[in-house]
């Protein structure tokens, strides 16, 4: 059995988009467990097992957030979490399944958010941005052009 054109790469995107949520599931499972405990204590506890130095920028920003988050603020971080997980859980389960909905599904959600991505960069240049930037073009450009070579699928040009 021969495999399709590009199998290699829907997979590559299928495992980063389940990569990405499980990431998510663990971010949200952690700072949930901070969150309900001693964030200050816990943050140092790990800030020194990691080797950080406890006067970080980033860490003090961060234990910042996490001692003024209210508990409205604190649901709809845990929402718009759970369900940004959920969906690169099923772009990944549906990519991997070589599902024609979930290279839609993908092209539709990343491609969403590439405007967003390029005003964050504009705002905030950084290399990482940049490439993640890049990388989410590369996809919804690859996928585009698979569901129409593969799928006779009519995209506007």
């Amino acid at each position: 059995m021969v495999a399709e054109p590009g199998t290699r790469w829907i997979q590559s995107i299928a495992f980063l988009k389940l990569v990405k949520a499980v990431i998510l599931l663990v971010a949200l499972g952690t700072g949930l467990h901070v969150i309900h405990h001693d964030p200050t204590a816990i943050m140092l506890r790990w800030a020194l097992a990691l080797h950080v130095d406890p006067d970080n920028h980033y860490l003090r920003t961060l234990l910042t957030w996490l001692l003024g988050i209210d508990a409205k603020h604190l649901k709809l971080f845990a929402i718009g979490s759970a369900l940004y997980a959920l969906l690169f859980a099923v772009e990944g389960i549906g990519l991997w399944l070589m599902r024609t909905w979930a290279e839609y599904l993908t092209i539709v959600s990343t491609a969403g958010f590439l405007p967003l991505e390029g005003y964050e960069l504009h705002k905030h240049v950084s290399v990482t941005k940049a490439v993640v930037l890049l990388l989410n073009i590369a996809v919804v450009a690859f996928l585009i052009h698979r569901v129409r070579q593969s799928h006779g699928a009519r995209l506007p040009r």
